[in-house]
């Protein structure tokens, strides 16, 4: 028998972190989950946060295994309080859970007892929405105690919905996404279950399905950051629109920023680069001279120092640009970019990205060599190297070096003295 708490509470959030599906965001997940990935200045979880505590939601309880609980440490230690219980890290409660076995009795007594009230949000770690999407679903999922966002050709849940308490204790049980828990209310409950229809070009919301979804996120979510200028400004930078800057970053002479776009903390940008509306970049990220970025992910610890041009890309964390490397994102033809996936080592069908323009998608820890051209819609895995001159026109796997080899051949060659004129 689970035992609900008496004790009055916000509601919470609820995010199944851990999931066991993901191999097509491959390769950044190798080394993170979902929820950790970065969007128009913040990680997912990050924007669950913001978008939720404005809403009155002061938990958010994350579902996650041994490895991804590691990360979520990690990656929110600046949250983190003194003398908080070791699973609590400021506003984030994280909860042992497996995703094969998937929501257990035990979790939910956790739950139930500890943290949940009447009703509560559940979210899929793979899935961002914006502030104004999430303002309207909570006005009309209120009262209802069932709500959930559907697809409209077959009705199944795209990974949020709102649950009272009562139906939780019976159709939670076994699930491993939200989708789980919403065909059992929907089953086991008389009255029809509230849903809104998911349209794709009047809703601000997004599933995570493959990385270049991440572009397509960062591109609305980016008109949502505040705007802030903390770090060092130089004489003779320019800064147009709505731009944020972290602490410790410096913007040298000659930058050009036009936002919206959003700098991480000791940031080092310039001397006389453009960065285009759209450019995310997380913290400790070097862009140097004669670069322009585009509506591009950066991941914390990157540098593209030398004149580079990266456009529609996304690069994961502690890579390094040899001057003169260069991303292609748009085809001679102007149509729609495919690209296969790489998953466990082997590549996928033909996939369509539905996108006219995307760059790179690149992993973590990988050099480039001076010269280095990506052409549009190629993946590229961790802790891989490209040398010099290559054309990468195909999708390179994790731990590989990819070079050409030349054949170089010397002749003699003796300088003539010019003749002086009379």
């Amino acid at each position: 028998m689970i035992k609900l708490s008496k004790t009055k509470k916000n509601q919470a959030m609820i995010v199944f972190v851990s999931q066991n599906n993901d191999e097509q965001l491959y390769p950044l997940v190798k080394n993170r989950p979902a929820v950790l990935l970065q969007v128009a200045g913040k990680t997912i979880i990050e924007w669950f946060y913001e978008i939720g505590k404005k809403s009155g939601i002061d938990k958010i309880l994350l579902l996650a295994n041994k490895e991804d609980r590691h990360l979520l440490y990690k990656a929110l230690d600046d949250y983190q309080e003194t003398s908080a219980p070791i699973n609590e890290i400021g506003p984030f409660v994280i909860i042992d859970y497996d995703p094969k076995k998937g929501i257990t009795e035990e979790i939910m007594g956790n739950l139930f007892s500890d943290y949940v009230t009447k009703d509560s949000f559940w979210l899929d770690g793979n899935i961002i929405f914006s502030p104004n999407f999430f303002k309207d679903f909570l006005k009309k999922a209120q009262g209802t105690g069932k709500y959930a966002l559907v697809k409209q050709e077959n009705d199944q849940c795209l990974g949020i919905g709102l649950f009272a308490t009562d139906y939780l204790a019976s159709c939670a049980l076994g699930a491993k996404r939200v989708n789980d828990i919403f065909k059992e209310v929907s089953a086991k409950t008389q009255s029809a279950t509230h849903t809104m229809k998911y349209k794709k070009k009047d809703v601000e919301f997004w599933q995570i399905n493959y990385l270049w979804n991440l572009l397509d996120a960062n591109q609305v979510l980016i008109n949502y950051i505040d705007e802030k200028k903390s770090g060092t400004i130089e004489d003779g930078a320019t800064l147009i629109g709505k731009v944020t800057i972290g602490e410790g970053s410096r913007i040298r002479a000659g930058s050009y920023l036009e936002g919206p776009l959003a700098i991480g903390k000791n940031c080092d940008i310039g001397p006389n680069c453009y960065l285009r509306k759209g450019v995310s970049l997380g913290d400790s990220v070097r862009i140097g001279n004669a670069c322009e970025l585009k509506n591009t992910i950066v991941f914390e610890g990157t540098h593209i120092a030398h004149l580079s041009y990266v456009g529609d890309s996304i690069i994961g964390k502690h890579c390094n640009f040899g001057a003169g490397t260069i991303t292609g994102n748009l085809r001679l033809d102007d149509k729609i970019v495919k690209t296969k996936l790489i998953i466990d080592k082997t590549e996928s069908e033909v996939v369509s990205t539905g996108r006219r323009k995307i760059g790179v998608i690149m992993g973590d820890n990988v050099k480039t060599a001076i010269n280095t051209f990506f052409m549009p819609g190629v993946i590229v895995g961790n802790n891989s190297a490209i040398g010099t001159g290559v054309i990468v026109n195909r999708n390179i796997g994790s731990n590989v070096f990819v070079h050409i080899d030349q054949k170089q051949t010397s002749r003699e060659w003796k300088i003539e003295q010019k003749k002086k004129k009379g």
